[in-house]
């Protein structure tokens, strides 16, 4: 009995282990688009369009409600950087995501758009109401193949 007992428990122990998630996602940007919250007329009111470069760094650890997101911004010559711990993942759609971050300084959220190619970060939270957004159009990295060589083609 002890020993049935030892092997379930393994091979739960080993499947548990092998569901776990650990990925990093690497987002690159080269514009975004800022909205602030605007009171008197209830709605968000384009502020800039900045053609700046943006990276953002999506890490989940053991899972998707674990982990830190990272947005490092370069914006007029200086570098700008938010980040946070991940608290919360939803999925609206087979492909899109959004992240509830918290840090020790602030609240945001993060929703990614494969679709559109736009990953939009709410944050500044007054109450239950974000008052700034930015909107980033982004390109994800792709990750090179290291088994895949190139061959130099000669003429003979």
């Amino acid at each position: 009995m002890k020993a049935k007992f030892i092997l379930l428990f393994l091979f739960v122990f080993c499947w548990n282990m092998h569901a776990q998630v650990d990925i990093q996602k690497r987002f690159q940007s080269d514009s975004r688009k800022y909205y602030i919250w605007n009171k008197e007329f209830e709605k968000y009111e384009l502020k800039e369009t900045e053609y700046e470069n943006t990276i953002i760094d999506i890490r989940e650890i053991g899972s998707k409600t674990n982990g830190y997101i990272v947005l490092c911004m370069y914006d007029n010559g200086q570098v700008r950087m938010h980040h946070g711990s991940i608290i919360e993942f939803t999925q609206t759609s087979e492909e899109e995501g959004t992240w509830l971050i918290r840090s020790k300084f602030m609240r945001a959220k993060l929703v990614y758009n494969p679709k559109e190619n736009t990953i939009t970060y709410l944050y500044d939270a007054e109450g239950k109401r974000y008052s700034k957004l930015m909107i980033f159009s982004v390109t994800p990295d792709e990750i090179p193949n290291a088994s895949l060589k190139t061959v130099a083609k000669t003429d003979d």
